[in-house]
C-alpha cells in the first residue's frame, strides 16, 4: 500500500560534502573484516572509534564493550589530509560497506561531527553518507 503525500521533497544534496578534510583510499575487504571484528565488542550504542593518522597511513580501530571486553585494530590506508578521529555507528558502516562491489573504497571525513562520505573506486555512481556519533 502506498499514499501520496503532498509537499516538497528535501533537497538531500545540502547534506552530501562537496569537500573534505580527509581522504583514506583503502581495502574494501580488509576494512570490512576490521569494521566486523569491532562490531564484536562496540557495546549498546554500537560506536566504533577510528584514529586516521595520516603521517603514518595507518587507521586503529577502537571498540569497547564493559561485558565483553575491547578490540584493538589497524589497516593500512593511502592517506591524505588531517589526522582525525571519529566514532561511528558500525551498522550504519556495514550497510554502506556491503554493497560496494569495488576492492577499493574512498573514505572522506570532515571533521569529528561532519558527516562522512564512502565511495567506490572506479564507479562514480555510487555514495554513501554516514554520519558520526559525537563524543562526549
Amino acid at each position: 500500500m502506498s499514499r501520496l503525500i503532498e509537499g516538497e521533497y528535501p533537497n538531500y544534496q545540502e547534506i552530501i560534502p562537496k569537500k573534505y578534510t580527509t581522504q583514506a583510499i583503502l581495502n574494501k575487504n580488509d576494512f570490512l573484516n576490521q569494521v566486523k571484528t569491532a562490531s564484536l565488542f562496540s557495546g549498546k550504542i554500537n560506536e566504533i572509534k577510528f584514529k586516521i593518522d595520516s603521517k603514518k597511513n595507518k587507521i586503529n580501530i577502537f571498540s569497547e564493550s564493559s561485558e565483553v571486553g575491547k578490540h584493538e585494530s589497524s589497516i593500512l590506508a593511502k592517506i591524505k589530509g588531517d589526522p582525525i578521529q571519529i566514532s561511528f555507528n558500525h551498522r550504519f558502516l556495514l550497510d554502506g560497506l556491503m554493497t560496494i562491489k569495488s576492492s577499493e573504497i574512498i573514505l572522506e571525513l570532515n571533521g569529528d561531527s561532519g558527516p562522512g562520505v564512502i565511495k567506490s573506486v572506479g564507479d562514480e555512481t555510487y555514495l554513501y553518507v554516514v554520519m558520526p556519533i559525537k563524543g562526549n
